[in-house]
This record gives structure tokens, sequence and C-alpha cells, in this order.
């Protein structure tokens, strides 16, 4: 289970002040943009978090002589209790150079997370679930150059370190480790690249044109790394605005991640979670290889209230000649929106989603995508 502040950049839980992060809202008002920092409470819920609270201290500010046309920077510091007794602890920096000439995203965390595991591949069985409970500290960063319209491309590197491995079972009871990578602890350290245009209107609640981003991160045989492996990941997304004054948007998402080689269990691909194939547990089905898409209709009902229908589907698989699409999974659900700053649009999201197996319960800040 990685740490929830996403896709890129992703807050797990509900920011009870406003404006957002990242988003310049001072220009509405006064052309001089005033740095701020916020201290906020963060609530939420999800199916692999149960009900969580915490603080979040955001600030945010401009470089330099950056102007109107330069996107406020930000740092997300957060801390996080779940009932599920998981600690999640993270930085994250959003730091945009003036003309937006270079970008600088990361994600910084250190988290203790037990969470549900059934195993790898297409046909676990819901009686397989066990508990996997670990220490996790990931570092990542990118450095991103502006180099055309809505186009950034840049590398990015990552250590991740998984410590303190255990697993339970039903009942609570110490079981000894499956036979999978990484259930004794793994260490990964990886070098890679971002490719991404987004023309996006905006970045916390989108309503016109697209974001298409392509990376991979080779994980070699360094000192100390005790997996080998590279993923690669493409992220297409499109949107509709259905009634040109973005209160009826049509929005679509394929999300398409592939390994090669040795991944450990925590960094397989997966479905499901809190941004797409909602009502899945996030990691019920994991192996090599996932692909996923999803379609949502998000319509303005009256003052700052709106409301969503969803519906997504997905599959893991090994190999590709091992791939059908005879065991899909899918997805359905509704949600209710709460735009928290008419000035910059940014809205409380709380979702319902059911799929054949499960349901799950999102109380999350932003859209999924």
């Amino acid at each position: 289970m990685k740490f929830i502040i996403s896709g890129g950049v992703f807050l797990s839980g509900l920011l009870l002040a406003v404006p957002a992060a990242g988003q310049d809202s001072s220009s509405v008002t006064d052309m001089t943009y005033h740095s701020k920092v916020l201290f906020l409470p963060a609530i939420g819920a999800s199916p692999e978090t149960g009900f969580l609270f915490g603080a979040v201290v955001v600030p945010q500010f401009k470089l330099g002589d950056s102007g109107q046309n330069t996107r406020s920077s930000s740092v997300f510091i957060s801390a996080i209790y779940t009932l599920k007794k998981q600690i999640l602890v993270s930085v994250l920096p959003n730091i945009i150079f003036p003309n937006e000439l270079w970008v600088l995203n990361g994600n910084h965390y250190v988290n203790y997370f037990p969470t549900d595991y059934w195993g790898v591949g297409p046909y676990t069985d819901n009686n397989d679930r066990i508990t996997a409970l670990y220490t996790q500290i990931n570092l990542e960063q990118s450095v991103l150059r502006h180099v055309g319209e809505g186009l950034f491309v840049g590398p990015y590197i990552r250590w991740s370190r998984l410590a303190n491995v255990k697993f339970k079972n039903k009942d609570g009871e110490r079981i000894s480790a499956p036979s999978v990578r990484g259930a004794t602890g793994s260490t990964s350290a990886g070098l890679g690249w971002i490719s991404r245009i987004d023309l996006r209107n905006s970045i916390m609640t989108p309503a016109s044109n697209y974001y298409l981003e392509f990376s991979f991160l080779v994980n070699p045989a360094w000192r100390a790394a005790t997996n080998v492996y590279t993923t690669y990941k493409v992220d297409g997304r499109k949107y509709f605005n259905l009634s040109g004054d973005g209160r009826s948007v049509l929005a679509m998402q394929g999300l398409f991640r592939l390994i090669a080689g040795d991944p450990p269990f925590y960094d397989m691909s997966m479905i499901g979670g809190d941004m797409i194939n909602r009502g899945y547990y996030e990691g019920r089905y994991r192996d090599q290889n996932a692909g996923q898409v999803q379609i949502e209709w998000r319509q303005h009902a009256i003052w700052r209230l709106g409301f969503t229908l969803f519906a997504g589907s997905g599959e893991v698989w090994h190999r590709f000649n091992e791939l059908s699409l005879g065991n899909y999974k899918w997805t359905a659900g509704a949600g209710l929106r709460l735009n928290l700053n008419p000035g910059d649009p940014t809205n409380l999201r709380i979702d319902f989603g059911l799929s054949k197996e499960s349901t799950g319960f999102y109380i999350q800040f932003g859209e999924a995508f």
C-alpha cells in the first residue's frame, strides 16, 4: 500500500481549511501574491485505512520574481493516524520556478502500515486474506524541465525500504511469511524518467483538455538493493466540458503499469484504491502488470453541491500470454461533491464504490483524477 497523498501529489483526508495548496487563489482579488502557511486538520476514510485523522501544515509561496502565470509552490507536511493503527508521516514538496521553467515534485514518507494481503495473481480468493505489517521508508524526487506547450520532461530517483515485516492471520495470530519476494524485507533504489503533457485547465478540478504521462524507473542491482526490476507507467486522462462552463464534465482515464524483473510484493502493480476502480481494496489483486480504465460524469447541482456517477474496470496479469479478459474486475459507484473554494474550484468528494465482491467508502480532498 503506497501512502495516499496522490497519483502525482495526493492527500488522504479532508482539508478543513481552504484555499487548496498549490493553487493561487490570492490572484482573484489581489495582483500581488502573498505567501501563507496553512495549518489544517485532516479527516478522511478509505477501506485501506478506515477513518483517519491528523494534522497538515502547508506553506504556500512563489519563488523569486514569479508572476501571475506561475502557479504557487507548496510543501505538504502531514502526520496521520488511522483506526487500523497505521501511522503515516510525509513531506511532499511541489516547487515551481519562475515561468514554470522547472518543476520539482517529491514524495517522501515514513509509514507503519498494517495492510490486507491476498497473494499474487488475478484468481486469489477472499479466504486467502492475511495481514502484512511493516515499516516503509520512501524517498522520491523528480526534476522536470518545461520544453514546450504543456510538456515537461526530466529524471526522477526513488529509494524505498521495507523493514520489520510480519504477517498475521484473520485471528491476529503471528504466522510464517508467505513465499513471495519482499516478505522478509526489501530495499529498492532506482533512477527513472518522466515525460508529461499537462494541458488541463485545473489541477484540482479539471474540466477540459487532457493529461498524458509516460514514466519508467530502473531498479538495478545497486549495492544493498534486494530486488532488480523496471517499471513502466502510462497515465492518460481526457476531459469533455459538456456544458461549456465546467458544470457538466465527462472524464475518462486509462492507467497501465508494467513491470519487468522481480519486484517485491508491496511494489507490484495493483487494482483498486481511492483513485481508480473505487470499490476494490488497493492491492486486493496484484501482479507484475495491471491495466485499468474508468469513466466519470461530474455534474453541478445547486449552490456548491454536485454529484458524480462513475464506473471502471481492470485486470492484473503475470505474462502477456496469460492475460485473459474473461475474469476482468469491474466497479461502479456514485458520489457527492462540495466545492470548498468557489474562487478556485476545489472539491471535497464523498464516494461509494461497488465491485462484484466488495464495497468502498471514501472521503477525500480533490477529484480522483
